[in-house]
């Protein structure tokens, strides 16, 4: 065998070789690289769930029940306002006809301030509604949100659903993480079925 025969053979086992570490390596390192990107995103993905939570407790204090319609949702908060209203605990001397007698009665003032908007009050005056419409990271997909009533013990519960799938938060990696993408797993805040405003990743 000439030295041009064993050179060339070296040559392409040298390659096979630096294919193989590069293969062993994507093998050890895609996993790695999809949970930091996944945990990145679903960090932003959680922040906003978490506003749209707030955003819906403004509009049920305010208007009562939870916002079905997103667009409406964020309309409210866009430019809805809120009752400012201030309580203060009191008490004082009222005659008790009972024990016909002077005694210390507790009651709660409760004086309107005046209003503030939504914005402004619960999330700041410089606050991007859009970041409560549209999934952090997708192709312009908006959040999934659904209201209603839920009747535990005979008692009538407000419910709302907020949620954004593992396909759309991990939008343009999707075809590079195929095998790690549950396209089932949404991240979700609040619930339809159980009288909660808590996040699943909680």
């Amino acid at each position: 065998m000439n030295s041009k025969v064993i050179l060339a053979i070296n040559v392409a086992l040298s390659i096979i070789a630096i294919f193989l570490v590069f293969k062993i390596y994507r093998l050890i390192m895609e996993p790695i690289e999809f949970d930091k990107l996944r945990d990145s995103r679903f960090e932003d993905v959680k922040t906003s769930l978490i506003n749209i939570r707030e955003a819906q407790l403004a509009y049920r204090e305010e208007i009562g029940g939870f916002c079905p319609d997103l667009d409406v949702l964020v309309a409210f908060v866009d430019t809805g306002s809120l009752t400012i209203i201030e309580r203060k605990d009191t008490s004082f001397m009222a005659y008790n006809k009972v024990y016909q007698k002077d005694m210390m009665k507790d009651s709660v003032i409760v004086r309107i301030l005046g209003t503030e908007t939504v914005k402004k009050n619960r999330f700041g005056a410089d606050f991007d509604v859009n970041s409560i419409l549209y999934i952090p990271h997708s192709n312009n997909e908006k959040f999934e949100l659904g209201a209603g009533i839920l009747e535990r013990n005979g008692v009538k519960v407000p419910v709302f659903e907020a949620k954004a799938g593992d396909k759309s938060i991990l939008y343009g990696v999707e075809e590079r993480f195929v095998p790690y993408i549950d396209e089932n797993h949404s991240l979700i805040v609040g619930s339809l079925t159980e009288p909660t405003i808590g996040g699943n990743w909680q």
